[in-house]
């Protein structure tokens, strides 16, 4: 990586930890009971929205939601800790939660599956990750330092064969599912991306429609819990345990709507 995508990194990160902090500096604070703070990641927008929106029509709590990269809200929780809920876009962040006891339930809401999202165009010329490996051949994904899917994905190409080539062929580095999408229509346009590499139901959102899937070939395939944990730093215990219930529940529905696979076992 070439020393300008490096600076670019770090001033993304930065921006994201100030921009995250500055939003939450009035949560130290916070004396209004009926309402709930939320943290999810980022890929998540539309049906968390749509949850929180459902929630608040029925209950009358209102719900703050914060997106951002899962490693980042993950990070703040483990220092500051002023949430009451807290979603992830994979198991890991959750399971470093709990292992710090600062999870007081969790539970599985819907899979996530990185995949490779192309436009028709592409088709014949990738059709996997292998040919993401092609000389010529130009690709966004996540951040590895703030998404989730990122570090998946690049713990995946370090383990590839052609994991060098691979790497050498990003484009450039999105710092979240929002960022991704509109980096590679960006890039797109002015021929210098070729895909984007992304959760499988991005092609269901305004950002990515028209694009396709292409499934990581079978033995590269991975997948992830989509979780949702209530958190033990909450400072409205009653009200966030409501939210989490529902959203075990009406919240899977919403998902499934979005199309989330949702079954436990697949």
């Amino acid at each position: 990586m070439d020393i300008f995508k490096k600076r670019k990194i770090v001033l993304l990160i930065i921006i994201s930890l100030l921009t995250l902090l500055a939003a939450f500096f009035f949560l130290l604070n916070r004396k209004d009971k009926e309402f709930i703070v939320f943290f999810s990641g980022a890929g998540m927008k539309i049906p968390v929205n749509e949850i929180a929106a459902g929630f608040t029509d029925s209950t009358g709590i209102r719900v703050d939601v914060h997106f951002e990269g899962s490693s980042v809200l993950r990070q703040y929780i483990e220092t500051s800790g002023d949430a009451d809920l807290f979603m992830s876009g994979d198991k890991e962040n959750i399971d470093s939660l709990i292992g710090t006891g600062l999870v007081k339930e969790s539970a599985f809401i819907a899979w996530h599956i990185p995949s490779i999202l192309i436009p028709p165009e592409k088709k014949e010329q990738i059709k996997g990750l292998d040919d993401l490996a092609k000389k010529g051949v130009r690709f966004v994904m996540s951040n590895p330092k703030q998404a989730s899917l990122g570090k998946m994905v690049d713990e995946l190409i370090r383990r590839h064969p052609k994991g060098k080539e691979i790497s050498r062929n990003v484009a450039v580095y999105g710092s979240s599912t929002q960022d991704d999408l509109k980096l590679f229509w960006d890039l797109y346009k002015k021929g210098e991306a070729d895909a984007v590499v992304e959760w499988d139901v991005m092609v269901h959102v305004a950002e990515g429609k028209g694009l396709l899937v292409v499934p990581f070939e079978k033995e590269y395939e991975i997948k992830d819990a989509l979780m949702i944990a209530l958190l033990k730093t909450s400072k409205n215990p009653v009200g966030a345990k409501r939210f989490y219930d529902y959203f075990r529940t009406e919240g899977i529905k919403v998902f499934k709507k979005h199309g989330y696979t949702t079954e436990a076992v697949r």
